[in-house]
């Protein structure tokens, strides 16, 4: 068998993104702000480091047992990483962008504004009758809103 466990955000602010994720989508933490360290960080991101995580489950997920999760990792050293910029075109190499199914579009979208978040695209009805509809969380991470029909 081969399942999705987890898509991992790296995040500069844990707090913020953390409550953003928790209100916005009422994801419910599996760990939150841990820390860890070891070989395996320090080689994946060529320098000794010490990282902090939260992962967080939807409602469906946690109902399920597994996926439905995201992580969302803090590096915490002295020389970090580089910032992502916050306003950089979901078109990036190397950029990515999480989907949630949501049952009231508008809802969540207004909730992601109230939030710290940006609406990107007006909410769209796509051949297949979803809604969709693309935003940002407050560090600028993409965000898909689909609804079905």
């Amino acid at each position: 068998m081969i399942a999705i466990r987890h898509t991992g955000i790296y995040v500069a602010d844990i707090v913020l993104l953390e409550n953003f994720y928790r209100t916005v989508f009422e994801m419910i933490p599996i760990c939150s702000m841990e820390r860890d360290s070891g070989r395996l960080f320090d080689e994946l991101l060529g320098m000794k480091v010490e990282l902090m995580t939260s992962k967080l489950v939807t409602p469906y997920g946690k109902k399920q047992g597994q996926g439905d999760m995201i992580e969302l990792v803090k590096v915490l050293t002295d020389t970090g990483v580089s910032d992502f910029p916050k306003d950089h075109p979901i078109y990036t190499i190397g950029n990515a962008h999480i989907a949630f199914g949501v049952d009231d579009i508008k809802a969540v979208v207004r909730a992601i504004i109230d939030n710290g978040g940006q609406q990107k695209t007006d909410i769209q009805i796509m051949k297949n009758g979803n809604s969709c509809c693309f935003c940002t969380d407050p560090e600028g991470n993409w965000i898909e809103l689909i609804q079905r029909k």
